[in-house]
């Protein structure tokens, strides 16, 4: 009678973690359902795609439709675009917010917070309602794609990797969350330091730098996650298909005709796979730079 009672007592001190991994779990299927649908759909020929039934399996695994993704996009090119332009984004987004979080963690000057402050009210504004005055400065940009000193006369940055790359130089995410981390650094370490003679400049690239590997890397998916993912951006500024990156080029399976359901979805899948592994390796820093941070 007591053994029962201690067991009934145990499962209900652990009923509520129990729930939560039964809540979880269902989220996580339902979450990596739509994956799954779009994996097995690229397998698919086009009569089980568009048949009366619907058929989760395959009955013939089409691999041909991951060699008409490949040839109908020039996948190859786009994903070198993709690449080019999300390694300089990332590397870009990660020095400039820890150079400006360690400005604004750590150095006095007038005007500090409302500064920061003012660039975390930026953050409410969608970037939908900046694209047209960041284009018409793109477009405008002094001595650039045949424009004079004041920015006329040419088309600036327009179909250009500058002008690809440039809104995601920086983000006002990257600032804020160096910050944070900064902010819990110790002080000492920093203070022995300069007392040994080491300049501020110094104190950041040879301590500060290399001890943020958590933060770097969180900072490194979330701007690797919102380059590689970027459609809206590239469509607006390059026409070139030479220029043209990979969500660009998902949407030329949407023709006049229909959609190419079985390449879009073998091209889909080909363009997430990076993005998981990205994110399978670096989810113990994601959860480590959410913690050191100070974001809950």
């Amino acid at each position: 009678m007591a053994v029962q009672m201690s067991k009934e007592n145990r499962l209900v001190r652990h009923l509520p973690k129990i729930l939560t991994y039964l809540v979880l779990s269902i989220g996580a299927f339902v979450m990596v359902l739509p994956f799954i649908w779009m994996v097995l759909t690229s397998l698919k020929i086009d009569s089980e795609i568009f048949g009366d039934s619907l058929k989760w399996l395959p009955g013939q695994l089409d691999f041909k439709n991951y060699r008409d993704a490949f040839v109908q996009t020039n996948m190859a090119r786009l994903f070198a675009n993709t690449i080019f332009v999300t390694v300089i984004s990332v590397a870009s987004q990660v020095i400039l917010g820890a150079m400006a979080g360690y400005a604004f963690a750590r150095l006095q000057f007038k005007g500090k917070n409302i500064l920061f402050f003012s660039l975390l009210a930026t953050m409410m504004v969608p970037f939908e309602v900046l694209i047209i005055p960041v284009f018409l400065f793109v477009r405008g940009f002094p001595l650039a794609g045949g424009n004079d000193v004041f920015g006329h006369g040419g088309t600036g940055l327009f179909n250009t990797y500058a002008g690809l790359i440039f809104p995601n130089l920086i983000s006002v995410f990257s600032i804020f969350l160096f910050r944070q981390f900064y902010l819990r650094f110790p002080h000492e370490i920093e203070e022995a330091a300069i007392v040994d003679g080491c300049s501020r400049a110094g104190v950041f690239w040879r301590i500060l730098l290399p001890n943020s590997k958590p933060v770097i890397a969180t900072m490194a998916l979330f701007a690797f996650l919102w380059s590689w993912n970027d459609f809206l951006w590239p469509l607006v500024v390059v026409k070139k298909d030479a220029l043209k990156t990979l969500q660009l080029g998902l949407s030329l399976f949407n023709q006049e005709q229909g959609t190419q359901w079985a390449e879009l979805m073998a091209a889909s899948t080909i363009a997430v796979v990076p993005v998981i592994i990205l994110y399978l390796t670096l989810q113990g820093f994601l959860t480590k730079g959410a913690v050191t941070s100070g974001i809950d």
